[in-house]
């Protein structure tokens, strides 16, 4: 299914016929991921297997990417590996999400319609570290010390003292 992954589908369908779907996604192309990357190449691989279960609609989503991020220690890109396997409930509105097991991430898609893109985007933007830096702080350049370079002050270390003397 070439570009199946940008039109909404029906969850219910799919998983009433156990489909699975492949997908390659540009990285670029998911509008909320694309804010934070550094470049524009690079894509989303994986697959989206549909099924039913307690009722409900679920997509076993496997998902790898590698996109390109400004590391916050040294401002040059990096590389960050993201590789997820989740299971995610599909359901039509909020009361519904509050009945779904807890063994599953839920998605409200009104309707029961979703496009793969938006499940795949989620589940990458949740990979992304909140503060994007090179594991390897040598990849960085830049010398991270432990140390102080002056003697540590401590502004309140007399203030127990005061507070004795005080009547």
């Amino acid at each position: 299914m070439p570009d199946g992954w940008s039109r909404p589908l029906d969850a219910g369908q799919l998983a009433d016929r156990r489909t699975d779907i492949e997908f390659s996604i540009p990285l670029c192309e998911l509008p909320r991921l694309a804010r934070e990357l550094v470049q524009d190449d690079g894509s989303a691989r994986g697959t989206a297997s549909f099924v039913r279960e307690q009722g409900l609609a679920i997509v076993d989503l496997v998902v790898e990417a590698r996109p390109r991020l400004i590391c916050q220690r040294c401002m040059r890109p990096m590389s960050w590996p993201v590789a997820s396997r989740t299971r995610v409930a599909i359901v039509g509105d909020a009361p519904h999400a509050d009945r779904v097991a807890p063994e599953f991430e839920t998605v409200i898609a009104p309707g029961g319609r979703i496009t793969v893109g938006e499940l795949v985007e989620e589940e990458l933007l949740l990979g992304l570290p909140i503060v994007p830096l090179h594991a390897d702080e040598k990849a960085c350049g830049v010398a991270v010390d432990d140390e102080p370079d002056e003697e540590t002050q401590k502004p309140f270390a007399g203030l127990a003292e005061l507070l004795k003397r005080s009547p």
